[in-house]
Parts: C-alpha cells; structure tokens; sequence
C-alpha cells in the first residue's frame, strides 16, 4: 500500500507540475516579462545580483519596451560597477519613458563621470522643463556647467540649489571647488568644511580639502582632517586609503603600511581591497613581503582568481619564470577564458622568444575581452617579435582607438613607423606623447632620437638636457645620458659621446647599453685596440658580470676581432651558463672562425635553454650548409618553420637547398614564393627565386624576378651570373653576355668564375 500511495503522489506532483507549465505557455509576453521582473526585484532585495541581472534580461527579452526594467537593471549594473552596461540600459530607459526623471538624473551622472558634460546638461535641462526647481536637477546643472567651464552660470544653479537645501554637502563641495578655481582659498575652505560639517561620510570633500590645505604648506592641518575622517568612518576604505596615502606622500611608510593592513582587515570581502597591503609592498619594491602576502590570500580564497592573477605577475616582474607559467596554467585551467592570465603567458612567451605562442595566447585575450588594451599591445609586441611590422601596427591603432591616451602603445607605434622609414608620422605620434607629459622619460628621448634622426642634432641635444632635471633617477638620467651620447654619436661628436656616457656608468653602473654604446664610439673611429683595452679595464673593475663580457664579445665580433670575441663569449658562459645570448654570440663567431663543430655545441647549449629559438636553428641551418651537411641543414629550417611558420629567411635557404641538393623543387618553388611575397624588396629571396624558375626552364620568369636582384644589388657577382644565366637559356647572348662580363669584372675569381669565361668564350664564337 504505502509504494501505491507514493505512486500516486509522484503523479499527482507530475499532473500539477504539468498544469503549471501549461499555465505558463498561456501567458502573453508582457505578463512573463512582469513575472520576471517581480523575481529580478526579489533577488535582487536579497543580494542575488547575477540572478537578478539574468531575470531582468529575461523581462526584457519578453517586452524590451518595459522602461521601468531599463531603469533598475541599468541601477544594477552601476552598483556592480559596470558604468557601460549602466549607462546603455539607463539611455534605453529614457528612450522609452521620457518621465522617468530619476532615470534621467542617474544617466547623467554616469555622463558626468566620463566628462560628457554636455549630455549630462541635457538630462538635467529635461527635468527641470518638468520640475521646476527641482534641487537635484539644478545640481547636476550646476556640475555640467561647471564642466563646460561656465563658471558663473553654474555658480548661480548651485546657490538656487543651497536655498532650497542649506545643508546640501554636495552642492557646497560643488561652490569649494568654483572658489579653488578663483583663487579664492578663504572662502573655498569654509565651504570645504562645511561640506564636510553637513556630511562626514563625504571623503571627496575631504580628499578635495587636503589637496588644498597641503598646496598651501598646511600638512599637520591636512592630517587632522584626514583623521577625524578616518575615525568617524572607521569602515569606510575610501576614508583609510586618503589616510594611507598621505602617510606615504609625507614618507612615513610604517604608518602608511599600517594603514593599508587596516584597508586589507576591512575589505576582506573584496579582492581588490583584501590585497592592498600587498600592493604597498609591490609598489614599495618589498616584493617579498607583497608575495607573502598573495600567497596568504591564495591559500585562504583558493577562488580568487584577481589575486592569483596578481602573484604571477609578480613572478614575471622579477623573472621566475617557472613559477609564473605554473601559475599562470593554474588559472587558465580553471577560467580559460581569463584574458589577464593569457595576457601574463602572452608577456611570458615573448620573453621566452616562443612568439607563435605568444600570438596564440594574446588574440585569445582580444576574443575574450575585445576592449582590452594590454592584449592588444602585447601582442603588437609579440607580432614584433616575429618582424610582422604591418600586424603589430595593426594591433597598437586598435589599441590607441580604445584608449588615445595609453603612451606605451602610441611610444611603440611611433618606433614601429621610425623602422618603416616614416620620420613624419613617427614625429607626429611622439609629438602627442610629450604634450601628454607622461611620466616617464622614454618617450621624450625616443623623441630626441627621431629628430636627430631628422637631422636635427642642435635641438635633439636642447630637449634632452632639461630631462636631467625634470626626472632625477638614476635609470632615467642614466637613460637621457646615454640619448645625449648617440645623438653626438650620429654626428661623429665621438669624444663629446664617451663624456656623456661617463656620466651614464656614474649614474647607472654595469648598464650593457651604455658599455656597448661605449665600445661604438672607439670602432666607429676605427679604435680596435682602444675599446678592447676600455672593455679589459671595465671588466677588471667587475670581473663576474658576465652580461658585460657578452657585450664585449658583441663588440669584438662587430671590429672582426672574432679570436678575441670568442675570448670574452666564453668568460662570459664560464660566469653564467644560462646566458643563452652568450652561448648565441659564440657560436656565431665560432662558426665565423669555421670551427662548425664548437659552433654546434654552441647553439645546442642556447635550444637546451630556448628550445624555440628560430634564430638558433637558422643559424645551425647555415652551419650545416657550409659543412656540406645538406640532409641537417634541411631539418634545422624545417624545424625553424615549425616555429615560425613565415620566416622567410628561413623558407628560402630551405628552398635553396632542396634545389640545389636533390630535393623536391615544386616545394622549393612554393616556399620562394612565399619568401618573396613576405619580402619583395629583399635581393637575396628574389634570386632564389629566380634561380629555381631557371632551374625549372622558365628563363622568362626567372629573368624577371632576377632583374631586381640586380637593380637592388648591382655590385654582386652571383647576382649577375644568375641572370646572365637566364639570358642565355632564354636565346639573348647579347643581354647575356654583359651580366656574365659584369660577374667578372666585379669578382674575377669568383666561385663559377671558370665556368662564365667559358660561356663567354663561346658566345663569342
């Protein structure tokens, strides 16, 4: 009995389940649209913001004309946070219901966030025209005119607003700040205090005041506000952070931490504010307080992903690696779509030199969040990596349309458009830069360097002598030194250049910029033995650095000093073994030196510690070919292609080889082609190119690819061979023979040189 009984129940519980659902089919679009927003408002009473979010959504769907959903869901998104998401559904609610004044009022107060003072105005001139002398309306008028800069208008909205409300806090911060504009610090501070007076849990009145009272050397009377503030808002973070940044203005940095501890106590609830104190730290270079400290938030919130995302930039920031990447896959295991954890491995890879991957990584970022800035840039920077000039200028114009103002990516792209030759463009960015003022000095030399560039040396010279005053740090007078120094540099100024880099090694000791800049000086002026005795004597003050002897083997190989070169490449492993350039410099001047072996080893030293360095595998590449190893050398730049699908260099040595050493030539064709396209200017690709159509009999095709060889390199022997070559299959001996005169004349023992006085001598029968 009792299983029949629970039988019938279920059916009965099915039945009614049923009617339900049936019932709800029954309902006309508005009436679901009005069940959702009764659920949306329940939830959203309780807390339940992402239900709520999702039930407005859902009224909306059912009736989108519902401006009252509009209205709260747009009050929603701005509690949350999202001003963009706000603003449109708040537009959307007026659009719909032109009376809805509080929706008005609230839209404009997102407009007056993002400056958009004239839209603000017109919300606040829609009330009015319907409440006359609505307070706040006149105040939000007030604001927009204040924006405007239509000081005197709007000073008279907010006293009609100080009639209405006498004790309007506000409205008085609002006439603080017109005052402070006037000049007129007296009466700016009674109506700051009285703002204050009317509203203590006011912090803007009192972060506004303080900015005053320091400006007029008044610090004990700014603390005391700040204060009496803090203790009459004792959980208001706002309050504690204007405490804890004046502690730090005024370099009292164990108050301040102390401070930022309280910050962290009280937003626990956040992850922003439960890090503060690590942010301290970071920003006060004790980064291994501020790791102790993420690491205690890791293991207390396993969830908060923000803070996860904060520590492996932290590990990137001071290069541990390792620990950064495994982090980095944790977060991206559990969020894959986490677009700050694939722009950290996207700023890894590019350092790691894996550039693919990088790419990879960042375009995921841009897919995920296609608003975000710092994917974009780092991927310029990726794509720079792989010399696709034309792409990362790409990514940084749609970075700079999301945000005008971001100077690393305008910094970037003015340096991309100096490499691309375009002096006029490149100037004009770094223009906007500078009138920006930033605050850092990079983009004001790389300024300098542009107009020098130009050839405008004098006034390059006048615009970095004032940053040795206006930035002060070391690195950056060390920086400005070192611009002043290659500024004489391209005037051949070279004794007036190792003066400024004097002063660079004294501001910024062991800097391989300025001792490579350095042993320029002395080579440039055809000085071998002088910088190879300037670069002795440095690196006897400091005997461990090993980056230092690696830019003296640099500058060594630079003179043709390889002997000499190879010396300080190998003090400079015996240092450090993981200075994967170092092994990279070695092997190149072993390989110069014809010691193909230790060249080898060399470059197997730098893929143990870089396995995805194409540099690396083009150059075993090349060793292999001038060994004759055409079997290895072929898998060194099929490897390289793996890596870097359009490396062209790559593409065309491998298609050399397949051509000239039994392989398939319809591959060699497609791979010339591509390296050829990727870079038409390039001579070298484009008499590969040739050579394999000649290979292929099609000497119409390949004198015209070869013609350009020679037109950008008219000196090379093996250039003009090929195409004299081409004339003559093509049944031109007169074109024929005056490029195979032209090879000999130009190199009378070069490699086919007995071959073309042969092929003269017959043309000549």
């Amino acid at each position: 009995m009792k299983l029949l009984k629970f039988r019938l129940g279920c059916i009965a519980w099915l039945l009614a389940v049923t009617s339900l659902c049936s019932s709800c089919n029954r309902l006309t679009p508005t009436q679901r649209a009005q069940t959702h927003l009764a659920a949306a408002r329940e939830e959203a009473q309780h807390g339940k913001t992402a239900a709520a979010i999702i039930d407005y959504r859902r009224a909306l769907q059912d009736d989108s004309k519902l401006a009252v959903a509009h209205y709260e869901l747009g009050k929603l998104y701005l509690g949350t946070g999202d001003y963009l998401n706000g603003a449109r559904q708040l537009t959307a609610a007026v659009d719909r219901d032109g009376t809805n004044f509080e929706a008005r009022l609230a839209l404009a107060d997102v407009l007056l966030l993002g400056k958009d003072y004239e839209g603000a105005k017109v919300q606040a001139d829609a009330v009015l025209a319907e409440r006359h002398g609505d307070p706040a309306a006149l105040l939000t008028l007030a604001k927009s005119l204040a924006g405007l800069g239509e000081q005197a208008d709007s000073q008279a909205a907010v006293e009609q607003v100080l009639k209405a409300q006498p004790t309007n806090a506000a409205a008085w911060l609002l006439v603080a700040g017109l005052q402070y504009e006037k000049k007129d610090f007296a009466a700016s501070e009674r109506s700051f205090r009285r703002a204050i007076q009317y509203d203590p849990s006011q912090v803007a009145a009192v972060a506004a005041f303080t900015i005053q009272l320091l400006q007029q050397n008044r610090a004990p009377e700014a603390e005391n506000v700040i204060r009496e503030c803090a203790s009459k808002n004792p959980n208001s973070i706002s309050a504690q952070y204007i405490l804890a940044t004046f502690l730090w203005q005024q370099k009292r940095l164990p108050e301040a931490e102390s401070v930022f501890r309280t910050i962290s106590a009280i937003g626990q609830a956040d992850p922003q504010q439960r890090a503060a104190l690590a942010h301290f730290y970071v920003a006060t270079n004790k980064l291994d307080l501020a790791e102790k400290e993420y690491t205690q938030i890791e293991a207390k919130y396993p969830d908060d992903f923000v803070n996860r995302t904060a520590l492996a930039s932290l590990y990137l920031a001071t290069d541990r690696y390792p620990e950064a990447e495994k982090l980095i896959d944790s977060i991206l295991t559990a969020q894959r779509d986490n677009s700050e954890a694939l722009v950290l491995r996207g700023q890894l890879r590019i350092q790691q030199l894996r550039f693919d991957e990088a790419i990879a990584d960042l375009q995921h970022a841009t897919r995920a969040q296609p608003r975000l800035v710092s994917a974009h840039y780092h991927l310029a920077t990726a794509q720079l990596g792989k010399g696709d000039m034309k792409a990362a200028e790409a990514e940084l114009r749609s970075a700079l349309e999301l945000q005008a103002d971001f100077t690393p990516a305008r910094t970037l792209l003015a340096g991309v458009e100096l490499d691309m030759g375009e002096l006029k463009e490149s100037l004009a960015d770094l223009d906007r830069v500078v009138a920006a003022k930033p605050a850092v000095v990079n983009p004001y030399i790389m300024r300098s360097m542009v107009l020098a560039e130009h050839g405008d040396a004098p006034r390059a010279e006048k615009d970095l002598l004032p940053l040795l005053d206006e930035f002060r740090d070391p690195a950056a007078r060390a920086s400005t030194y070192r611009a002043l120094a290659w500024v004489m540099v391209n005037q051949k100024k070279y004794e007036e250049a190792r003066v400024f880099l004097q002063h660079a090694s004294e501001a910024q000791a062991n800097s391989r910029e300025t001792l490579y800049l350095l042993g320029l000086t002395y080579i440039a002026e055809k000085k071998t033995d002088a910088a190879f005795s300037m670069l002795q004597a440095r690196l006897k003050q400091n005997p461990r650095w090993a980056e230092g002897y690696e830019v003296a083997g640099d500058l060594m190989a630079v003179a043709g000093r390889y002997a000499q070169s190879e010396t300080f490449f190998r003090q400079a492993v015996a240092i450090n073994p993981q200075l994967a350039a170092a092994w990279q410099g070695l092997g190149d001047v072993l390989a110069r030196q014809s010691n193909y072996d230790a060249a080898l080893d060399s470059f197997g030293k730098v893929i143990q510690q870089t396995p995805k360095s194409g540099l690396t595998y083009f150059r075993i590449g090349q060793v292999y070919d001038k060994r004759g190893d055409w079997s290895s050398a072929e898998t060194a730049y099929q490897k390289l292609l793996e890596l870097e699908p359009d490396n062209a260099a790559g593409k065309n040595n491998l298609a050399w080889d397949y051509t000239e050493h039994g392989g398939n030539i319809d591959v060699a064709l497609r791979l010339s082609q591509e390296a050829v396209l990727a870079k038409p200017d390039d001579p070298e690709l484009s008499d590969t190119l040739g050579w394999i159509y000649l290979r292929k009999n099609a000497p119409m095709d390949a004198i015209q690819v070869l013609k350009q060889s020679v037109s950008k390199a008219p000196k090379s022997p093996e250039y003009n061979y090929h195409l004299g070559m081409a004339y003559l299959r093509a049944g031109r001996p007169a074109e024929a023979k005056q490029f195979l005169e032209a090879t000999l004349t130009l190199e009378p023992g070069f490699a086919h040189a007995e071959d073309t006085r042969k092929m003269l001598a017959s043309l000549k029968n």
